[in-house]
């Protein structure tokens, strides 16, 4: 072998042993013709070296778990986390029985002026009904309301019960007809309750509402009942159906009321207002020796059962 012969081969055996040194060394460098995958771990550089000694384990965890360490919980409610709506209706859900109780009767109050028998007349049909409103205390004891049935099946329906929703600020009927189907119909006055003078000689106030009530759920059957209170004996159900897009009224129940009428100031109510409703009362009721009047014959239920609950709520009232 010459010496030319010996260089050249010293010369190619450094250059396969430097390619070869080169190609292991970059063995752990990232690719740049490929993507870094989504899921690749930071530089050593900004990992906290304690956490690595401390908790081994969590190396070894699904990158989704690391991931749910690194943020806070997610809030329900609203992309701003605010939660007010939730509380607010925790805190009314929690209202004390005795306090849900008189905020229902305060609200109804002013409808409770139906009180009594009522002769009613269809306007279609022509047709008479008798019915009578009282109060309903024991339906539900945080839930009173005004219930009134008929004597007979009912053209439209057999029973109907009016309540206030504390929760919703709104008022709810439910009506039930002669084959057990119900309506649940919610809302609130389209005309607030007012007294003007009558045109008797007391000139005894007369009170006028509209109370509007739509049946909730998107059925195509749907119904709207305006209760239009006209004066202290006469007040109309103003039956609606809703067609296409409105609703269309297609029936009107008159109701006229059964005797006198109610007085409305509370000034000539004296000695006669209900122990219960502080209604007119028209019945009276006994208790150790002392007489009490109410309203109706809800109200003369109610108090039976459970006469010192009502006198010592009925007497708070009086010492305001």
């Amino acid at each position: 072998m010459t010496a030319f012969t010996r260089r050249c081969g010293t010369w190619f055996g450094s250059l396969v042993v430097s390619f070869w040194i080169l190609g292991c060394g970059g063995a752990n460098e990232p690719d740049p013709s490929k993507p870094a995958k989504s899921g690749s771990k930071k530089p050593a550089a900004v990992t906290s070296t304690t956490e690595e000694s401390t908790d081994k384990s969590k190396a070894s965890a699904p990158k989704e778990d690391a991931a749910a360490e690194s943020f806070a919980p997610v809030k329900l409610g609203g992309g701003s986390g605010d939660l007010s709506d939730s509380t607010t209706k925790s805190t009314k859900k929690n209202v004390p029985p005795e306090k849900q109780l008189d905020d229902v009767k305060k609200a109804l109050k002013p409808i409770q002026v139906v009180l009594g028998p009522w002769h009613a007349i269809i306007d279609k049909t022509k047709s008479y009904e008798d019915l009578q409103w009282v109060w309903d205390w024991k339906t539900d004891r945080t839930q009173p309301a005004l219930a009134m049935a008929t004597k007979e099946e009912g053209t439209y329906f057999k029973t109907a019960r009016l309540t206030y929703l504390v929760e919703d600020e709104k008022f709810q009927l439910t009506l039930t007809d002669k084959d057990g189907k119900q309506r649940l119909l919610q809302g609130v006055f389209t005309v607030e309750p007012t007294d003007k003078p009558g045109e008797d000689k007391k000139q005894t106030p007369q009170r006028t509402y509209k109370l509007q009530l739509t049946e909730t759920g998107d059925a195509k059957d749907r119904w709207q009942i305006v209760m239009n209170q006209q004066d202290n004996n006469r007040y109309l159900f103003e039956l609606s159906q809703f067609r296409g897009s409105r609703f269309v009224r297609f029936d009107t129940m008159a109701s006229q009321r059964e005797g006198t009428s109610f007085a409305l100031d509370d000034s000539d109510y004296k000695d006669r207002t209900c122990v219960i409703s502080q209604g007119l009362g028209t019945t009276q009721v006994s208790y150790k020796g002392k007489s009490y009047w109410v309203c109706c014959s809800g109200c003369k239920a109610a108090f039976e059962e459970d006469p010192e609950k009502w006198i010592a709520k009925f007497e708070a009232m009086q010492t305001k």
